[in-house]
């Protein structure tokens, strides 16, 4: 018999179950509701919406694959990186091997897509089913990658925020554990959702460091890994949080303005452009503070490696540096 000839059976065989499954389940959702009308206390799930049933059972399904996955060790260490895409509130409901599962579905459908499109038009192909594998298997990944990015940058942008509040609970004397809980209350999605996270970490009895740390790898910012690695300093060292904290929030301050300083620098024009510039000269001058230097001192370094390396007027750039040591 031909290939051809056992896969096109094979998809038949494969719709008529899935069409056989979906009739089994309208009869049952109407002899649900039958027996709802006619009882004195009706039944819980009759209220449901289907498209809920649907989802509940999908997601019983997902959940029952999750141990034959997870006696995968390939698939078991796929699934890690998938952690920090779980929301503090589905903790209990998805796991990361969950992704590897509905990937493999969604890869599933785009092949049954391709066959069943191949048998009603040209014949099936194998290239195109080939690329619908790939296509399938990776397309969550780049779906999440996008969420992702999204996420990255709401928390970078109240990441400041979260700062100064364990700031103020540190100052009115309340400890780390406690400081975390109060962020996680006060500050929006989806920062909350990663305080909310530190907090259990730390209630399970992870430390400071390893808390933090596991915050800095999961946004993968760079603000994220200063605090992380100021926090590790401290641990080490000893010495006040709410000093460390201070610092941390004007560092973080003075480099979000002058971020915004320099946007409003390319933005404008002319005499507009000079007073931009002045407003970024007084974020380099707090920026100096901070590392207990002046701004006059800031410009005779500039200018001693403007002499030895050259000047931008001059439209040169440094490609690299060679140590002669």
């Amino acid at each position: 018999m031909n290939i051809d000839k056992i896969i096109q059976f094979l998809i038949v065989i494969i719709i008529f179950i899935i069409i056989i499954i979906l009739l089994r389940q309208a009869v049952a959702e109407k002899k649900e509701k039958r027996i709802a009308y006619y009882s004195l206390e009706p039944l819980k799930d009759a209220s449901i919406p289907l498209i809920d049933k649907i989802k509940n059972k999908y997601l019983i399904f997902v959940q029952k694959n999750r141990q034959i996955l997870l006696k995968i060790d390939y698939f078991k260490k796929k699934s890690k990186k998938y952690e920090k895409y779980i929301k503090y509130r589905h903790r209990d409901k998805i796991s990361a091997i969950d992704f590897i599962t509905n990937k493999i579905i969604i890869m599933i459908l785009f092949v049954l897509l391709a066959v069943i499109s191949g048998i009603f038009t040209t014949g099936i192909n194998i290239l195109a089913i080939v690329i619908d594998i790939i296509v399938g298997y990776y397309l969550l990944d780049i779906i999440l990658k996008i969420y992702y990015k999204r996420q990255t940058k709401l928390i970078e942008n109240e990441l400041l925020r979260a700062i100064i509040v364990m700031n103020n609970a540190f100052k009115s004397g309340k400890s780390t554990l406690q400081a975390l809980n109060i962020a996680a209350k006060e500050l929006p999605e989806p920062i909350s959702d990663e305080f909310k996270k530190m907090y259990l970490d730390m209630k399970y009895g992870l430390s400071v460091d390893t808390v933090f740390e596991r915050f800095a790898k999961r946004v993968d910012l760079e603000e994220a890994v200063f605090l992380s690695s100021s926090l590790t300093i401290l641990n080490k060292t000893g010495g006040n949080i709410v000093e460390v904290f201070s610092s941390i929030e004007r560092t973080l301050f003075d480099k979000k303005k002058l971020n915004e300083e320099y946007q409003e620098v390319l933005e404008a024009s002319g005499s507009e452009r000079v007073e931009e510039l002045a407003d970024m000269l007084e974020v380099i001058k707090a920026l100096g503070e901070l590392e207990h230097t002046t701004l006059e001192e800031i410009i005779n370094i500039a200018n001693t490696k403007s002499i030895k390396r050259g000047a931008f007027k001059d439209k040169i750039f440094l490609e690299k540096v060679i140590d002669n040591k």
